[in-house]
């Protein structure tokens, strides 16, 4: 078994392209359409994934199924369907997996798992997406589809998290990060500042300063992740507002 080109697993580095222009790359057959399949793999495995689990299948099945749609929606060209002037593209996608779980899936998990592509995750990385499954599952029943655009979110507010500490380690300022990160999740029980400080060994106004320069790198971060979701013509602070209220219903 091989890992995703481009993945974590890969070794490969982030993408900051959009989605659809990852859908263009999709269909050539050189590094930069294989770099393409994984970028669509890496953002959107984790969203699908819980919403096939809270499906009822068990977490080997889901992780089977979601390889299988991948490899049927590549293997069948099926991003050359989608269109950026008719929705978003993560509607699309669970679309297409609604259709393939209705349509195609018993075909396929009679022949070899994932086709002849497979996507393979690591055991820290599958322990992410089962995580993130459970955490969504302690929500009040939603919609499945609200509940697939939390997952969504929160792949992307993760996506943010890993580009930030990356910021971070290269400038040997981990610890202020980890110390520092419950701030930018927010929700209830958070650290006294004065503490963290103390921790620290810095001035509270000192902390304040990187608490702020972190929040606004934050923010920059998930817009950029955000943008890179839809289409060029689309409104990128319509679609974080929409993002905002999504995070908003997710239980932290």
């Amino acid at each position: 078994m091989k890992p995703v080109p481009g993945t974590l697993q890969g070794g490969g580095a982030s993408f900051r392209t959009t989605h659809w222009s990852v859908i263009a790359d999709c269909s050539l057959s050189s590094k930069e359409g294989s770099d393409a399949v994984a970028q669509l793999c890496h953002d959107y495995w984790p969203p699908l994934y819980s919403f096939v689990r809270r499906r009822g299948y068990s977490p080997a099945d889901a992780q089977d199924l979601v390889q299988g749609f991948f490899a049927y929606f590549l293997r069948n060209k099926g991003y050359s369907k989608a269109d950026s002037g008719k929705g978003k593209f993560r509607s699309f996608l669970l679309a297409s997996l609604k259709h393939y779980m209705a349509n195609a899936w018993d075909r396929e998990h009679a022949s070899k798992r994932g086709g002849d592509c497979e996507f393979v995750l690591l055991d820290e990385e599958m322990e992410s997406v089962e995580s993130l499954f459970a955490h969504e599952s302690a929500s009040p029943i939603l919609d499945e589809e609200l509940q697939y655009e939390q997952g969504w979110a929160s792949a992307l507010v993760r996506c943010a998290l890993a580009r930030l500490s990356e910021e971070f380690r290269s400038e040997a300022k981990i610890r202020i990060f980890e110390e520092l990160t419950p701030f930018l999740r927010g929700g209830v029980g958070l650290p006294n500042q004065k503490e963290v400080a103390r921790r620290l060994n810095i001035p509270l106004n000192t902390l304040r300063s990187h608490l702020s320069r972190l929040r606004a790198r934050y923010s920059q971060i998930l817009r950029e992740e955000v943008a890179r979701t839809i289409g060029r013509a689309d409104d990128v602070d319509e679609e974080l507002r929409h993002f905002r209220m999504i995070l908003s219903t997710t239980p932290t």
